[in-house]
């Protein structure tokens, strides 16, 4: 099916460049068309959307998300990462029902979807779960992403971990759906060497990318240098780690020498700079990441250390933190943050055919209506308002795979008025 949104400005983030008074045609899942406006175009199109006014630009990558954590938004306001984990976090998620899980994350995609969000990078806390139904329940809502069973030494044994995080892998690969996965044990810390290399070969026997969090804070940092004698970046790489394409959450703490491992390694970082900003962990610095050709993406980590999903908000404060701690205003440009948000984060994931507009990618992108924003004018500065003044409230549409599935903010693929009453249903249950 042929569909056209037309009569929109256009930021394709193929080399800056900018359709005035453009269009866009989709046919299926791909972008047929872009550039100016045709009208002699539309008579082939089966949907035609009149965009007039309004400026469009990729769908946002959020490269690192727990999506089964959004009922716990609010909970452990104020705490240091580890006693938040520890006392906070995992005996709550010890309680999730699956209906839980399945609530929690249809409202994050939810909240995704209404701030310009279509692809995203999950890994969840699969104990008391059945990670099936909860993988079919994602998969209808018309969302694009990766969904993972985090892996985390337990009572259960490593070799029952590894065999359902295995299992779920396999199922989500031969499924072939708008949702795939990645291999995510939790981190250096919360992983058995054994389990770690378990989830290296899983990875290489299924061919999927490794997500994992690391170098998130000093303590991680200090406490691996006295157990391995070896920074995090490096333990993982005696483990077999980079030989499978890598997505390592966080990176804040990091020696030269990670830097450029990573770089020849070919790893992404995704940069959650309010989540570590709120738990006190630190600044990455990934102006010093993109120097040394490092693929960094944006990512907003889960509500209960951010507090939203909004990765507007997420990008204009990691430009600004860059400009500030490097006292320097050149230090991150608006393009290269948009960059990293989207095309950026699109690489890490290992989606080669998005994260730009251009004829052959996917149709994912996103609208902006300006026109009644005082704080988006005047409309002639547009790629400076898209990174300093946007928010994801501003989000008007969203097509994900050339499926509409936000229309002037109305959402087509989910009940936002039920999802948000069972949510507050479950969180009393917890």
């Amino acid at each position: 099916m042929k569909k056209a949104f037309y009569h929109c400005d256009i930021f394709t983030l193929d080399h800056e460049k900018i359709i005035k008074d453009g269009m866009i045609i989709t046919e299926d899942e791909k972008i047929a068309y872009i550039g100016k406006m045709e009208e002699e175009r539309l008579q082939d199109c089966e949907e035609t959307y009149n965009w007039s006014g309004k400026w469009v630009m990729p769908g946002l990558v959020n490269s690192h998300v727990h999506i089964v954590m959004n009922i716990l938004r609010g909970v452990g306001d104020d705490m240091l990462l580890h006693p938040w984990l520890t006392e906070k976090i995992w005996p709550l998620e010890a309680k999730f029902t699956t209906d839980l899980a399945i609530t929690s994350s249809k409202a994050a995609i939810v909240e995704m979807i209404k701030s310009g969000t279509t692809l995203f990078n999950d890994m969840f806390n699969p104990i008391g779960l059945d990670v099936f139904k909860l993988y079919e329940a994602v998969k209808d809502t018309g969302m694009k992403g990766n969904l993972a069973y985090t892996l985390f030494s337990n009572d259960k044994g490593d070799e029952a971990i590894a065999k359902e995080a295995y299992d779920m892998a396999q199922y989500i690969k031969k499924d072939r759906s708008l949702i795939r996965t990645t291999v995510a044990p939790h981190s250096p810390y919360s992983c058995s060497e054994e389990l770690l290399r378990s989830s290296v070969s899983i990875a290489k026997d299924l061919d999927l990318p490794l997500h994992i969090h690391v170098s998130e804070t000093e303590k991680e940092m200090n406490d691996c240098l006295s157990e391995h004698k070896a920074t995090p970046v490096q333990y993982l790489a005696d483990l077999g780690f980079y030989e499978q394409p890598t997505i390592f959450a966080h990176g804040v703490v990091l020696t030269d020498e990670d830097v450029a491992l990573l770089n020849e390694k070919g790893t992404s970082i995704a940069h959650n700079p309010i989540s570590n900003l709120k738990l006190g962990s630190g600044v990455a610095d990934i102006s010093s990441l993109n120097r040394a050709g490092v693929n960094v993406a944006i990512a907003t980590d889960s509500v209960a250390s951010n507090n939203n999903l909004d990765m507007f908000e997420e990008m204009r404060t990691a430009a600004l933190l860059q400009k500030g701690t490097h006292k320097t205003p050149e230090a991150m440009p608006a393009y290269s943050m948009l960059k990293m948000a989207t095309l950026n984060g699109s690489k890490a994931l290992g989606y080669e055919d998005t994260g730009v507009l251009k004829e052959g990618y996917k149709a994912d992108f996103i609208s902006i209506d300006p026109r009644d924003k005082v704080h988006l004018q005047p409309l002639e500065n547009a790629s400076s308002h898209l990174l300093y003044a946007a928010s994801g409230k501003d989000v008007s549409d969203s097509v994900i795979n050339g499926n509409v599935v936000m229309e002037n903010r109305v959402l087509l693929t989910l009940d936002e008025e039920r999802i948000i009453y069972d949510l507050n249903y479950y969180y009393k249950t917890l």
